[in-house]
């Protein structure tokens, strides 16, 4: 291999962006493990279960009719209309995705402008602050703590001509907030005064608890991003999709076609199966209870153990704030990661977060209980 010296270097726009605190978790807990401890981990979003059998049947089915081909750039028409069916649009506003992470990131190059300012309130998903920064956007952060509520009058201030637009993510991600529809029209109305796209994240729409989401499909100034990693627990498969006015669409189009081209055909072909035969609301249900069961036990025992904690309306994550004898979610990760339990440090969901801890519950019961057990030895430990 040819060397070139330092004349060759990485794009402005990426020089500040590090690797994903939740994958370098990974390596934290590859180290841990060659060291000779057992980790349980809690700290990647991804649910436990495995993707339906019947959708595999219909997916090797597909590639064995011919589906291993591009298809149409906008998806596959009989899974658009399925999903322009299930949320009740019309199925020009559709287009299937390479995963909800290409939507979001279709929708962060068609609509943020180089220099303008992106409202993103924390805490919150983490690549909506590396989108922004891809776009060479100002990010500006509105706190939402302690109660992780949408304050209405800091996000009107903040607004102003500049902006071009504002991440919504609910049920959220880290914290498993649910936010009132009357919050979100109001954040509805302020990007509208100002001509910015309100880019709301729905990709955990279907995991909800005592307290349903508000989809915002029906909004003309809203391109919602949503897809079937989380709902149909198929994170491998990069299947997602987006709802917009059909102006916006061929906006995004032009992104998607030289970026994420097509979903795999014969993933398209088998969720619109799983549509067409119920599998989608049978599945949805099933791990919709098994997560509820999931986050009252971990709500229950993190208050046992004198975490300050909001309770998860959807999602299945919960954001506890650390003891105060810790200095930071750092050293307190760290520590417990050599304890045999790995969580996420809440300082890559944005600002004022550097006290909290990502939880995932998205694993067995079994887990959670060995994990809360060393949690609590960890913390006799320390006090």
């Amino acid at each position: 291999m040819i060397y070139w010296g330092e004349s060759l270097r990485e794009a402005e726009r990426v020089r500040e962006i590090s690797t994903s605190m939740i994958r370098k978790m990974f390596e934290i807990v590859a180290k841990a493990k060659k060291e000779g401890i057992d980790v349980v981990s809690l700290s990647i979003g991804e649910p436990d279960f495995d993707t339906d059998e019947r959708i595999i049947d219909f997916a090797c089915k597909a590639k064995k009719m011919g589906y291993t081909h591009y298809t149409s750039n906008l998806g596959l028409d009989e899974l658009r209309e399925a999903i322009a069916d299930r949320y009740h649009v019309d199925k020009d506003e559709v287009m299937v995705t390479a995963g909800g992470s290409e939507g979001l990131i279709n929708a962060s190059l068609s609509f943020i402008d180089r220099g303008s300012e992106v409202i993103i309130p924390t805490p919150n998903f983490l690549s909506y602050f590396i989108y922004t920064k891809l776009c060479e956007a100002k990010t500006i952060q509105i706190r939402t703590h302690p109660e992780f509520k949408l304050d209405i009058n800091k996000i009107s201030e903040s607004a102003s001509k500049k902006t071009s637009a504002i991440f919504l993510n609910y049920p959220n991600n880290p914290t498993g907030k649910v936010e009132t529809k009357k919050n979100l029209e109001a954040v509805l109305e302020i990007a509208e005064d100002c001509g910015a796209i309100v880019i709301s994240d729905e990709i955990y729409d279907q995991i909800y608890y005592e307290k349903k989401p508000v989809n915002l499909v029906d909004y003309e100034n809203v391109v919602v991003v949503n897809g079937f990693s989380k709902s149909l627990a198929m994170t491998g498969w990069r299947i997602g999709f987006v709802i917009a006015r059909k102006d916006l669409i061929n906006t995004m189009l032009k992104v998607h076609q030289v970026n994420g081209v097509c979903a795999p055909a014969f993933a398209q072909k088998a969720v619109a199966e799983a549509f067409a035969c119920g599998i989608f609301d049978e599945f949805t249900s099933k791990i919709r209870n098994a997560f509820r069961e999931r986050r009252d036990y971990i709500y229950r025992e993190l208050k046992k153990l004198g975490f300050k904690a909001v309770k998860p309306e959807g999602a299945f994550y919960i954001f506890p704030e650390i003891p105060e004898y810790f200095e930071n979610c750092n050293e307190f990760v760290e520590k417990l990661v050599m304890n045999g339990v790995a969580l996420t440090p809440g300082t890559p969901f944005g600002d004022g977060n550097e006290r909290y801890v990502r939880i995932s519950y998205a694993c067995s019961i079994e887990s959670l209980k060995k994990a809360v057990e060393r949690i609590k030895i960890f913390l006799d430990s320390q006090s």
